[in-house]
């Protein structure tokens, strides 16, 4: 690795031991589009890796879309910024396909499968990913006006597992997308432009554009405060989330020993969003109240759910 290239100013920027902490030493897949977000990551990764207690190594990840023009040249940036680091580059194309009509997620679907493929290929167990506070605040917007449940609501996890083996880390989830930007420039690297991150015909671009600067006119420290709350929130609601039960049956009786809450939480855990929260709301009711009259459920997409004396059934026709 080229030592001499990562600028003094990196090697002893504050976010290096924060992005050692995370890595624990562990060999480490950068997912690096060629945006400033995942270059900063990849050179903070490099300067923790420099430090003399360290004992990893760090590999660079580019999944290729074919989704727009620019997506050829991404790859030539990427590439000529691992060789002037010394950093090994792998990069897969992938076909993306929707899901559940969206490119956007079909994208990001293929993104994680072609990065856990890299890192079984290279023995690697972890992957790092750049999102930053932004892009939390952002999820969490998203998530509320949804309607998602508490797991969507409390935003990125700063680490999932994607794998049995592998697992995603996310250090800069606190971090202003600003200060990224500000390491790219003292390492005097270029990096590429997502036209699609500024496109307001999408959701998230319609929330960059035109509803996240005011926020930040009235509340400038958004973003942070919104990264906090969710490193709050999130072993509260993994706390919660370990005592709903999954399945599509139970016994009616069971159920019944659990608060509401539970309760409503497992059945919106089964159903997801094919079922409002008013619907959620009378299945729950119907298996706390004491009658033995069997009731059913009509959701959306096929999704009945049937409540009888004994039983809580969720069916699909």
């Amino acid at each position: 690795m080229m030592t001499a290239n990562v600028p003094l100013t990196i090697r002893r920027h504050q976010l290096v031991s924060t992005v050692r902490e995370q890595l624990q030493n562990n060999d480490v897949l950068i997912a690096l589009s060629g945006g400033p977000d995942s270059i900063a990551l990849l050179l903070l990764a490099i300067a923790a890796s420099l430090q003399d207690a360290s004992n990893f190594s760090v590999v660079a990840g580019h999944v290729h879309h074919g989704l727009r023009e620019e997506s050829d040249e991404e790859l030539n940036v990427v590439e000529a910024l691992c060789n002037r680091f010394g950093v090994r580059c792998v990069s897969k194309r992938v076909q993306v396909q929707p899901k559940l009509g969206s490119i956007a997620a079909g994208a990001r679907e293929a993104r994680y499968e072609a990065l856990c493929e890299i890192a079984t290929e290279h023995n690697i167990q972890t992957i790092a990913v750049a999102q930053h506070a932004e892009d939390q605040l952002e999820t969490m917007l998203m998530a509320l006006c949804r309607g998602g449940g508490l797991t969507t609501l409390v935003g990125m996890a700063s680490q999932r597992m994607l794998t049995d083996d592998i697992s995603l880390i996310r250090p800069l989830l606190h971090v202003k997308k600003q200060t990224l930007i500000d390491i790219c420039k003292d390492a005097d690297v270029e990096w590429c432009e997502d036209p699609t991150n500024q496109d307001s015909s999408t959701p998230r671009g319609r929330l960059r554009q035109d509803v996240i600067p005011v926020l930040r006119e009235i509340w400038p420290a958004a973003d942070r405060h919104a990264s906090t709350a969710s490193s709050l929130l999130q072993p509260i609601v993994e706390a919660f989330d370990s005592l709903i039960e999954d399945g599509t049956k139970w016994e009616r009786k069971s159920l019944q020993e659990e608060p509401h809450t539970i309760i409503a939480a497992t059945m919106h855990r089964a159903l997801g969003h094919h079922a409002s929260y008013e619907t959620i709301l009378s299945i729950t009711k119907a298996i706390l109240d004491s009658s033995t009259e069997p009731r059913t459920f009509e959701c959306r997409d096929g999704y009945t759910v049937a409540v009888t004396a004994h039983r809580v059934e969720i069916i699909y026709t």
